[in-house]
């Protein structure tokens, strides 16, 4: 835990707002001068490798520009990967799409600011979970607005069970041309965890994409690495 601190002292760079956590080994730097064994003790806290756990982090509602935040790699492996999610979750095991509901309503007001001028109409929210071998990874929440649904972009609106992912990067492929980032609470309103909102722009659409990363994810990950 102590070294997770160290390691995210500073979570956002010079632009924004930027919060410090406490960091203890500094806290404590003179007084392990004067102490042999504080020291001892200090040289071998700085040992351990930093983990995946967040459980050090804050959970913040606020949608961060992805460059801005500083990640563990393999988080961040996964949080930037500019390709499509569903073709790398089905190289962790069997894939399949479970739809929890879709609804027209306005998006929130995050969401309008995120999308534009376009966010200010209904939309076609769908909320989905996605699992790998029947396990929960994903948590994802698609805003559509209707303004973009039009013309050849209609079948995003009707994608049931499928993974609107498959459909993102279908030619033409859609353009992801804004990501964000935050540690906040899922869509289904359980336990904090990470996630990426991503705009895409489909024939010339904005549609709005948000994926939270289940602990399971990551243990699946650390799994397959070994």
């Amino acid at each position: 835990m102590v070294a997770l601190l160290s390691g995210h002292r500073a979570l956002w760079g010079k632009q924004g707002s930027c919060r410090r956590l406490a960091d203890p080994l500094s806290m404590g730097h003179s007084r392990a001068l004067e102490n042999p064994r504080l020291a001892r003790a200090k040289r071998v806290t700085m040992s351990v490798p930093p983990t995946m756990s967040d459980t050090a982090l804050r959970a913040d509602h606020r949608w961060r520009p992805q460059e801005r935040l500083r990640l563990p790699p393999r988080m961040r492996d996964w949080l930037a990967d500019p390709g499509s999610l569903t073709a790398r979750l089905r190289l962790q095991g069997a894939f399949r799409v479970a739809p929890r509901g879709d609804r027209i309503i306005r998006p929130t007001l995050a969401e309008q600011q995120l999308l534009g001028q376009v966010g200010r109409g209904r939309a076609l929210v769908r909320e989905v979970t996605l699992l790998v071998d029947d396990q929960p990874v994903v948590e994802a929440r698609s805003v559509l607005p209707l303004a973009s649904l039009g013309g050849a972009n209609r079948s995003l609106g009707h994608m049931g069970s499928r993974s609107l992912g498959s459909e993102l990067y279908r030619r033409p492929a859609a353009h992801r041309d804004r990501v964000w980032v935050r540690y906040g609470v899922l869509p289904s309103g359980q336990a904090s965890c990470w996630g990426r909102q991503s705009r895409f722009i489909k024939r010339g659409r904005p549609l709005l994409v948000a994926e939270h990363f289940l602990p399971t994810l990551w243990q699946l990950v650390e799994e397959m690495d070994r």
